[in-house]
């Protein structure tokens, strides 16, 4: 089964989150799709699909879609923060999730994107523990630098990744494009990244709310 890799369209962005949005996220961690629509309309959202060709469920142009990636950007695409990442139940565990990210850091129109995942040293159980470090392994397994910065965001505090696009780590606009290093072991590239990242942050989201409900620091090694 052959899978291909494209860029959704704004109906098609609207349309998957109608649809799965609800079933593959918490309530509490869903955008109301006005909202989505608005970041369209500001060009500060687009999203990637991964499709099969060969399904009893095609569309009329032949494609199924197995799973999608939203991603919420500043309007020259520069930065790239992952909003929603997912597949559908029946292409779970399938090892589709590393073909996608793959795919997606060969696109040419993908400047390498920030990853929130929830700290597991915050998991209220053993097993939520295990979930987090799991899904943090998986993105580094795929390319992905795990940082030292950390955040907190409207109440909840995440360890913060980047994946960078295949051709290297390019994080944005002229300090830590030029770094190649795992950024784990430069103090230099930690503390770039964290600037870069407060930068994207006052980009997409207006100073008062920021102020009150975001927190991000460098924690120490």
């Amino acid at each position: 089964m052959e899978q291909i890799c494209r860029a959704l369209q704004p109906d098609e962005i609207t349309s998957v989150y109608e649809v799965w949005g609800s079933s593959h996220f918490p309530e509490d961690e869903l955008k109301p799709l006005s909202s989505i629509k608005a970041l369209l309309e500001q060009k500060q959202y687009s999203g990637y699909g991964l499709f099969s060709q060969e399904s009893e469920t095609e569309d009329e142009e032949g494609e199924s879609l197995l799973g999608y990636a939203f991603l919420l950007h500043d309007k020259e695409k520069k930065k790239m923060l992952l909003d929603y990442y997912a597949f559908l139940e029946e292409h779970r565990n399938k090892g589709y999730g590393s073909i996608f990210l793959q795919n997606m850091r060969v696109m040419e129109d993908f400047p390498g994107c920030y990853l929130e995942c929830e700290d597991p040293d915050t998991a209220d159980s053993p097993e939520e523990y295990t979930l987090r470090k799991r899904r943090i392994g998986f993105y580094q397994r795929n390319g992905a630098y795990l940082s030292r910065v950390r955040a907190r965001l409207f109440g909840v505090t995440y360890r913060m990744l980047w994946l960078p696009p295949a051709s290297g780590f390019s994080c944005t606009a002229g300090r830590t494009s030029d770094l190649n290093t795992d950024m784990d072991e430069s103090l230099e590239a930690q503390e770039f990244f964290l600037q870069d990242l407060t930068d994207f942050y006052l980009s997409v989201f207006p100073h008062p709310v920021f102020k009150q409900n975001m927190k991000i620091w460098l924690a120490e090694a």
